[in-house]
């Protein structure tokens, strides 16, 4: 079975850098190493992790330089599948119209899944046939994946 191609929001990856053991945490690391997911990005949603990881209130939580921070981003976007998302208009469907690129990067990239932990996202439940789910969630469908293999 391929991996599962997946758009994870910026609030889930802070998560796994600030709790490296919890779910977001394992859902993160099983993306760096490809084997049962396989990360969609899109350069709004890495810029929108570059902004967030600056966010004052997150720098005694993050602990990591400037140059940390970028060299993650870049990682994430060295492992990850870009996708342009200039040819796919929001849908128009968020509350909050800063979250149309999850969707839009997810529709261009065909993903299985878009996983979040904001609930202007969650309570969309899905776009088009892409479910939008928690990390522990996910973390339950890796797992099930894992095992049909």
């Amino acid at each position: 079975m391929p991996p599962l191609r997946v758009v994870l929001d910026a609030n889930v990856i802070i998560s796994a850098l600030i709790r490296s053991h919890s779910a977001p945490g394992r859902i993160l690391r099983a993306a760096v190493e490809g084997t049962a997911e396989r990360l969609v990005t899109s350069a709004p949603l890495l810029e929108e992790l570059r902004s967030a990881l600056e966010y004052p209130r997150l720098q005694r939580y993050l602990k990591m330089s400037k140059q940390a921070k970028e060299g993650f981003v870049i990682l994430l976007e060295q492992i990850a599948d870009p996708v342009t998302i200039g040819d796919y208009p929001a849908p128009g469907i968020c509350r909050d119209p800063k979250d149309e690129p999850y969707l839009q990067t997810a529709l261009a990239g065909r993903a299985d899944y878009i996983v979040s932990g904001d609930g202007d996202l969650l309570d969309l439940k899905a776009v088009e046939h892409i479910p939008i789910v928690l990390p522990a969630k996910f973390e339950r469908i890796l797992n099930s994946a894992k095992e049909v293999q």
